[in-house]
């Protein structure tokens, strides 16, 4: 027997940053009852809310899915490391709380793959602008009054500053907004979060809609497949703490699992790529090969050096009597610099094969930042990554069994093209020569990462063995209108009646930057779409 109704309006598997979007969006028309289910438990941990603590989730947990990739044949064979959130919030609720939209230009991009002029740069503005509530900036390019809090970062680390000096000092644009009128330049990020907490799309949406009474919650729900009757989405086979249930939507199945999970349901659920199906051991029931397809990542190299400061985030002897105080300033009161976002400072820049727009997102920790988290250095240290934005490579998710608990093969196809290489290479000496900038020269010790200054080989052999992602995966159900794309314009899938993708697989291309946000107006636009046809 279940505690809750098995019938609904509408089934939204995943609780991340669309899902919540998406359930807020349509529990607005009190008429309509939702369920969204979340394979993860309930974001109610310290480690979560607390900023400081943000390598305690990302670096894996109960709160992560703990993906990792296949083998990748350009990064030296290495089987790379992919955080996502298993959580009410998803990957809001684990993520570095950047909030960052992506350039102008990649939206009005969207609408020319996409073939339909209501995606376009205007209209995701208004969007933004809609969703967010920020404390430090307003004006035409953003809100003041929406849901997802946005606040400047109160108290920057010295390191940082000087990182920001560096900037200036290598001619580089100061940039207070990277969501202002251009992205080129150095600055601080804003985030998202309200006062000393994380504030994430569940805080945002999810809970505030709650209160209308229309939306039922299920927590530790692995969805195993979609329901179709022919080739109409009928409801949701999902496994709820141990016990297979289906549940029915009389309106419509939305899929809000992201970028891995998406595809993945999807596919075994029969519709995909007919050959890969068979493969895995699932009937065939809509052939869409573009499902899996087209997978884009931000791949990210760190450069990494010692400091003389005991001002840097970290553990030593000498910082052991802050450490202690922070703890229990952030144990008895809840403040101090426990609820600091320890990733502060950023800049976005060009290689030598951008075009318009910067191509290279830069991003300053004043801290040790080794391996995701995981591995902990003693000391005193600072963190300079770069990412490539708009990389060529395209890679895939597929399914290897038709058993829902296995995780699919995750294959980003790194750096596939020399193009992708150059961008990465040229990133990398700049973050190198911004560390060896006049500014860092008191407090500079020694490279940690790269071991030696070399040659433009020598960098290239490093990024093969210590690149990572940068946490962006897109496009694997992605809008369009070519022979690859899973979905109309209004994130219908092809060929079935009833179902819908609304994520960040979706995208038809990465967005020159984070893609939280990008992802909450995403599934706005869709959910307008949806209560229209409604």
């Amino acid at each position: 027997m279940t505690d809750h109704a098995t019938e609904f309006d509408y089934i939204i598997v995943g609780a991340g940053s669309a899902g919540c979007v998406v359930a807020e969006h349509l529990s607005r028309d009190r008429d309509v009852t939702i369920c969204i289910l979340e394979a993860g438990k309930s974001d109610n941990h310290p480690n979560i809310r607390t900023p400081m603590l943000l390598k305690e989730v990302v670096s894996g947990g109960p709160f992560n899915w703990n993906y990792e990739t296949e083998p990748q044949q350009r990064l030296n064979n290495r089987r790379l490391f992919w955080p996502r959130g298993k959580t009410l919030g998803g990957s809001s609720s684990i993520n570095a709380m950047h909030y960052m939209r992506g350039a102008p230009e990649n939206f009005d991009e969207w609408g020319k793959m996409i073939g339909d002029p209501r995606w376009n740069w205007a209209d995701a503005l208004e969007r933004f602008r809609r969703q967010e509530n920020n404390n430090a900036f307003s004006g035409p390019l953003h809100g003041n009054d929406g849901p997802l809090h946005v606040q400047s970062i109160p108290k920057l680390n010295p390191l940082t500053r000087l990182f920001l000096e560096a900037g200036g000092e290598l001619q580089y644009p100061e940039n207070d907004d990277f969501n202002g009128e251009k992205q080129y330049g150095f600055g601080p990020y804003q985030v998202t979060m309200n006062g000393p907490r994380r504030w994430s799309a569940a805080d945002a949406f999810l809970r505030p809609a709650l209160e209308r009474g229309n939306i039922t919650v299920i927590t530790e729900a692995l969805a195993h497949r979609v329901r179709l009757d022919g080739k109409r989405a009928t409801g949701v086979l999902v496994d709820i703490r141990g016990a297979l249930t289906e549940l029915t939507a009389r309106k419509e199945v939305i899929l809000s699992g992201g970028a891995i999970n998406s595809p993945q349901l999807l596919q075994l659920s029969g519709i995909g790529d007919a050959d890969w199906l068979r493969a895995a051991g699932v009937t065939p029931e809509v052939d869409l090969p573009g499902v899996g397809r087209n997978l884009q990542d931000h791949l990210d190299i760190a450069a990494v050096a010692t400091v003389k400061t005991s001002q840097a985030i970290g553990l030593s002897m000498q910082r052991l009597p802050k450490n202690i105080y922070d703890v229990l300033r952030w144990m008895i009161r809840g403040d101090g610099d426990f609820t600091i976002n320890p990733v502060q400072g950023g800049a976005f820049i060009s290689s030598s094969v951008a075009e318009d727009i910067p191509d290279l997102q830069l991003v300053f920790i004043p801290g040790y930042s080794l391996n995701h988290g995981k591995e902990t250095k003693m000391g005193h240290g600072m963190t300079l990554h770069v990412c490539h934005l708009y990389p060529q490579s395209r890679g895939e998710i597929r399914i290897k069994s038709d058993d829902p608990a296995e995780y699919p093969a995750i294959d980003p196809n790194y750096l596939a093209t020399d193009f992708d290489l150059t961008a990465l290479v040229d990133g990398y000496e700049k973050v190198i020569e911004i560390l060896r900038a006049p500014a860092f020269r008191d407090e500079f010790v020694e490279w940690v990462h790269p071991e030696s200054i070399g040659s433009r080989d020598d960098l290239v052999a490093d990024i093969r063995q210590r690149a990572e992602t940068l946490y962006h995966p897109t496009s694997t159900c992605a809008m369009g209108a070519g022979e690859l794309a899973v979905l109309d314009a209004d994130c219908s899938v092809r060929g079935v009646t009833g179902l819908r993708v609304v994520d960040a697989s979706a995208m038809p291309r990465l967005v020159g930057g984070n893609t939280n946000a990008p992802t909450m107006m995403l599934a706005d636009k869709a959910a307008e779409m949806i209560r229209d046809l409604a």
